[in-house]
């Protein structure tokens, strides 16, 4: 395998010879005490996959990955700054986990060192579903970017929160694939090893959603996505998974990020990852996912314009540049299937506002 650094330098290049690439700006902490914000964030899909972080103090990935911005849920976070120091928490979903802690503690420690900020914040964070429950739908990434949102918001001065590749450096403390749900639509989220950190952060592609139509099967499973990076690495596939990441990724950059090749490759990208993940005795799919995914191999062979995938669950994405392709196949099954459609900013979003304002007035 080449030098991982020296192929990630080469795309960095690629991007930045394109006019695709954009830094994430400077910014100046603004804090005021009893200062709030809000933010919001969507879910994505995986086009080109990724598990394991070469660096977890930081979220830095071990190669880059392309992702496609879903709206089968969304997240909304509310920020408040306290003057006193030690004592940040979080509320998901009405619900104080010691693992949400943990998982802030990491990001806002980072976060404060970056700006010599000394007091703490609260966190209020709810999710919205579409489904009852599912598992490889991308919710981590809309809750990453909503926190990313709120705190840039609440901490930072006015014009930050204009710049995505900044908020997008910053969901990637809280996870990286929230870096890609910042920037939205079709993403990179460029990351290698000892890539530095500032430019750690995913830009949006030339690549036109709009034409991608899809849907999902919600399936539940018990399997956590961090579990999943650690098994992933621990598979003797894995090395050979990444060395290949980096070729593919060369190829999308000279094809001109053909949306074709792109699902095309997220198809083959789902049987890889499960593959690795096979390969450490554990399993992503269940029952009722390895039946759609039988039923899609026998469909494919007759129309090629329908792509499938899934990510760190057994949930199935449908994609394709032609609608019928989908309807065709989901015609008369018994299964829940979920249209997607490309999201915008939802116009809701501040629907907590009162819920939020109780948390921060009991916690402060």
């Amino acid at each position: 395998m080449s030098d991982p650094k020296e192929l990630g330098d080469l795309i960095h290049r690629e991007l930045v010879r394109l006019g695709i690439w954009r830094e994430a700006a400077e910014a100046r902490a603004n804090v005021e005490p009893e200062e709030t914000g809000v933010g919001y964030g969507y879910p994505i899909i995986g086009l080109e996959k990724f598990l394991g972080y070469f660096d977890r103090s930081l979220n830095i990935a071990n190669f880059p990955s392309i992702s496609l911005l879903t709206d089968f849920s969304y997240a909304v976070s509310y920020c408040k700054y306290i003057q006193k120091p030690a004592s940040d928490m979080v509320s998901l979903d009405g619900a104080t986990d010691r693992k949400y802690q943990d998982r802030a503690r990491k990001a806002l420690s980072f976060f404060k060192s970056l700006y010599g900020i000394t007091g703490s914040f609260l966190f209020y964070i709810r999710r919205i579903r579409k489904y009852d429950n599912a598992k490889g739908l991308g919710e981590s990434a809309a809750v990453a970017a909503a926190v990313a949102r709120s705190i840039t918001s609440c901490a930072l001065e006015d014009n930050a929160i204009r710049n995505d590749e900044l908020v997008s450096r910053l969901a990637r403390l809280v996870s990286g694939s929230g870096t890609r749900s910042v920037t939205g639509g079709v993403s990179m989220w460029l990351s290698y090893p000892y890539i530095n950190e500032r430019e750690c952060h995913a830009i949006r592609l030339p690549v036109d959603q709009k034409k991608i139509h899809f849907g999902a099967f919600p399936m539940p499973s018990a399997l956590l996505t961090d579990d999943a990076h650690r098994l992933a690495e621990s598979s003797p596939f894995y090395g050979r998974w990444e060395a290949e990441k980096f070729d593919r990724i060369l190829e999308e950059i000279q094809n001109g990020f053909s949306i074709e090749n792109l699902l095309t490759r997220a198809q083959d990208e789902m049987f890889k990852l499960n593959s690795v993940i096979l390969s450490t005795g554990n399993f992503i799919q269940v029952p009722e996912s390895l039946s759609i995914i039988n039923d899609l191999k026998e469909f494919t062979r007759k129309n090629s314009a329908l792509h499938y995938t899934a990510d760190t669950g057994p949930s199935i994405v449908l994609m394709s540049q032609d609608r019928s392709a989908i309807e065709e196949f989901i015609e008369g099954r018994k299964e829940k299937f979920l249209w997607g459609k490309s999201p915008e900013k939802p116009s809701d979003y501040d629907r907590f506002s009162k819920e939020a304002q109780e948390f921060f007035m009991e916690n402060s």
